[in-house]
């Protein structure tokens, strides 16, 4: 499906950046050690997400371990994976993303169509974060 993982950050970037709800967004941002492959600042009905996205083409342990990573500083943190892989996600990690409520999954298609195989809650209090607070001021 997807050769590079490049390709699907590419692909799901392509059809998500449209969204009116996104603010800011920075690419490997050092939000973290190792970094995150990318943050958006997103605002739904006056209340304002911060949200981390992983992306794997496979190695699910290390994209879940790098979302759970992410979860002291973000409202929601996001394994962007090929669609493929849902069943795999549905039959194998389903009882942890329910444990860990703020990590949710997205697949992506080939061209790039996106859905949300798992859908996580927002957590409200997060941890301040000297790069997000960058991010968020850029432009001021």
């Amino acid at each position: 499906m997807f050769l590079y993982e490049k390709d699907l950050k590419k692909a799901f970037w392509n059809h998500y950046k449209d969204r009116k709800s996104i603010l800011k967004y920075q690419f490997e941002c050092a939000a973290r050690e190792g970094g995150v492959d990318l943050l958006t600042i997103e605002e739904y009905g006056g209340e304002y997400e911060i949200c981390s996205f992983e992306f794997k083409l496979d190695n699910m342990k290390k994209a879940f371990a790098q979302a759970e990573a992410n979860l002291p500083f973000v409202s929601k943190s996001f394994v962007v994976i090929p669609a493929d892989k849902e069943e795999l996600i549905q039959n194998k990690y389903l009882p942890y993303l329910k444990e860990k409520r703020y990590i949710g999954v997205i697949g992506v298609e080939k061209g790039g169509r996106w859905k949300i195989l798992h859908q996580p809650y927002a957590q409200r209090k997060v941890l301040v974060n000297q790069k997000i607070i960058s991010l968020v001021l850029k432009g001021f």
